[in-house]
């Protein structure tokens, strides 16, 4: 009998999400696939009552694993312990030899089937989309590229996009394609065998299947001058290490987001705007302040 993968299934928490857990707990306990430990990472400033309350949790019999990070606003920014937080995932991932990392945020919710689909992709990084930001505005979690564009922020893919792209393979798996649009398909899908991926710089780190080999590589970090997302220098370093991001497009996770401003406004280490360049892994930053 083959060996099924075992899968660690991770996130930072914190009470800010205590309103979803029991839902969220519940979604875990009722996902398909077998083989899965949960480890939760508390966050919440100044409280026991939260660690706690999921020290109890147990999905599928089995007591999750939970640690405590020492979330201080004073000394750091929230990006930079959000990043902190991820490496102690990651690095008891490694410690405890899984076979796939799972980050699903405690605000995302999957199908029942969700672990074993993004499993059968076997791709380095994959995941679902969800989206980011709050209506009207919302947009998919995707990333074109690691740019940083003057005037409107990161370069996301945007849903006219992505279901442009969903009734092209909807059409192709049919068999409707015109002969023209046939001609289209080396140019427009991926994996031809699983039309429904589509191969992109970036996927949402809160719904994203990663492979033992990628960790093994890269850590979670940010710079303490040019504090940018723990995920964008995760996905910054995994390209430049030619490793690839995929996004399962028959799947929109359940995203119940809940506002960040709150948190960002608590600390008293404040985002300043750098220019940045040079390679993902320096370990130093030539930064021009502007």
């Amino acid at each position: 009998m083959v060996e099924l993968p075992n899968v660690l299934i991770a996130a930072p928490v914190s009470e800010r999400h205590g309103h979803l857990l029991d839902e969220w707990i519940a979604h875990l306990d009722s996902l398909n696939y077998p083989n899965f430990d949960v480890l939760l990472v508390d966050t919440t400033l100044d409280k026991e009552n939260y660690y706690n309350r999921i020290k109890e949790i147990k999905v599928k019999g089995k007591n999750i694993i939970t640690m405590r990070y020492n979330w201080n606003p004073d000394e750091l920014h929230p990006l930079q312990m959000l990043a902190n937080a991820r490496e102690m995932i990651r690095k008891y991932f490694i410690e405890n030899n899984y076979d796939y990392l799972f980050f699903l945020d405690d605000d995302i919710f999957i199908p029942k089937y969700g672990i074993e689909k993004l499993l059968s992709a076997n791709k380095d990084c994959v995941g679902f989309y969800v989206h980011i930001f709050y209506k009207p505005r919302t947009k998919p979690c995707l990333l074109k590229s690691g740019e940083i564009i003057l005037g409107k922020g990161l370069d996301y893919f945007t849903w006219k996009e992505i279901n442009e792209y969903k009734k092209f393979v909807k059409k192709f798996r049919k068999n409707k394609l015109s002969e023209s649009e046939k001609n289209l398909v080396p140019f427009i899908i991926d994996d031809i065998w699983h039309p429904n991926l589509i191969k992109i710089y970036g996927v949402n780190l809160g719904c994203l299947l990663i492979k033992r080999k990628v960790l093994e590589s890269i850590q979670f970090r940010t710079h303490p001058t040019f504090i940018f997302g723990e995920d964008l220098w995760f996905f910054a370093e995994a390209n430049d290490k030619h490793f690839e991001f995929w996004c399962d497009t028959d799947i929109r996770a359940k995203h119940k987001n809940t506002e960040w401003n709150s948190v960002i406004s608590k600390t008293k280490r404040k985002m300043e705007f750098w220019v940045a360049y040079g390679p993902a892994n320096a370990k130093e930053a030539m930064l021009v302040k502007r």
